[in-house]
């Protein structure tokens, strides 16, 4: 277990609670420009300058963008700890303590949202810092997961939650809806939120199907020349280089992050030369935009083929999602993850947001089709296309801890939130 009882964010040149209330102000204004800026766009005179204060007073309490970054990541888990600790120790039943945690979440970035509270900055680019903060970032955010765990294990024990419900990838799914929070919660006017709280929770405890009978999974597989986009230059001698490239690309972004990731590393681990790759590749910032592209283009290709296959709502959104569960932990894979993003320049990231907004909106009609043929009961379909994006989102950190993958298996049990909901 992480001890967070000796992690207090304070400065450590503070010498008075004054000095503490200032160095919670620097963490909140940096939080919020790591999230609007990233941490590779956002420099400490850009932070002094939100707080009105000289770069040579902050440097009074920050040494350097690194170790702000990594107190701004780990203030974060201690609060995302707070609201655990607050929903486990709470009365009621196991179901009840899971719901309270949702709760306290939505209401956390509902406050953010609204200025009532100080931002906390999304782990976007835990990538980005050193090894050892890595670990220690990673180790709470496991932490956290595997108390969900043991909410759900007593769930089924207290029979609150169903028993067919796989502990540790319904956690996984849990704890990437949380996180996928503030990406969609802004988009919500002020009058509708409790209405968009009430539908979250109410997906997660009881799924999306419309019949009283829960929803098997169908698994139908899909080809590998309609997994693959037809390449960006057309030409089919390219098509295969590129593709390659933009794979292990991803996987670098994925693991390594933008700051950590080497293009001569890359092009040595295909087994090319430095001008054979810089010959496909302008920098590292254009890899990352064509990863991006490129998983796009993966992702609109089988929502679209979904959209127009022969099949009721919810079995072409539940093929669609296992199918790119599949890619995500097959060889097609990986599709880059959206935390990457904050590595891009804002006006492309804003480019890469809109773009990725086009796709959950994608989501968003294969659910409406299962409203209106009555396979998918009256769900909020931007509610739930959200919680279907933050779930694919989340598959790497699940399978992270996975020594073997079954595609079928695995998807089915993830997913399994989604559509059958969590309570009995």
């Amino acid at each position: 277990m992480p001890s967070f009882n000796n992690k207090k964010i304070t400065s450590p040149f503070s010498k008075t609670n004054q000095h503490d209330e200032k160095y919670k102000t620097i963490i909140s204004a940096a939080s919020e420009l790591f999230n609007i800026h990233g941490t590779r766009g956002t420099t400490l005179a850009q932070i002094a300058q939100r707080l009105e204060l000289t770069k040579t007073s902050l440097y009074y309490y920050v040494k350097t963008k690194q170790e702000l970054v990594h107190q701004c990541y780990l203030n974060t888990c201690i609060e995302m700890q707070d609201m655990v600790n607050t929903a486990i120790e709470s009365d009621g039943s196991a179901l009840a303590k899971i719901e309270l945690l949702l709760k306290l979440n939505f209401d956390c970035w509902n406050d953010i949202s609204n200025g009532n509270r100080g931002h906390l900055a999304g782990l976007t680019e835990i990538a980005s810092l050193s090894s050892k903060h890595q670990q220690e970032i990673s180790e709470y955010y496991r932490w956290l997961v595997k108390q969900v765990i043991e909410l759900i294990n007593a769930g089924r024990l207290d029979n609150t939650i169903q028993e067919q419900v796989s502990a540790g990838k319904t956690a996984n799914a849990i704890i990437g809806t949380l996180f996928w929070l503030p990406v969609w919660l802004e988009s919500v006017d002020q009058d509708k939120r409790h209405d968009a709280f009430e539908q979250w929770v109410s997906v997660i405890k009881y799924g999306i199907k419309s019949s009283k009978t829960p929803f098997s999974f169908t698994w139908t597989d899909l080809q590998d020349d309609k997994l693959a986009p037809t390449g960006f230059d057309r030409k089919e001698q390219n098509r295969k280089k590129q593709e390659a490239f933009f794979k292990v690309g991803t996987m670098f972004f994925n693991q390594k992050g933008f700051k950590g990731t080497s293009l001569d590393e890359l092009a040595q681990s295909l087994g090319v030369t430095k001008g054979a790759f810089y010959y496909h590749i302008k920098n590292k910032d254009d890899l990352l935009i064509k990863c991006f592209e490129r998983t796009l283009m993966i992702e609109e290709n089988v929502l679209q083929n979904a959209l127009a296959s022969e099949s009721s709502g919810i079995d072409k959104l539940a093929s669609a999602m296992q199918h790119l569960f599949a890619i995500q932990i097959g060889d097609q894979g990986p599709l880059i993850r959206y935390a990457t993003m904050w590595s891009l320049s804002l006006d492309k990231r804003k480019e890469m947001q809109v773009a990725t907004s086009a796709i959950r909106r994608l989501f968003g009609e294969l659910i409406s089709q299962g409203v209106n043929d009555n396979s998918i009961r009256g769900v909020d379909p931007f509610v739930t296309q959200n919680i279907c994006a933050g779930a694919i989102e989340s598959i790497p950190d699940m399978t992270a801890s996975m020594k073997k993958y079954d595609a079928k298996t695995d998807a089915s049990d993830y997913f399994h939130l989604i559509f059958n909901g969590i309570a009995s």
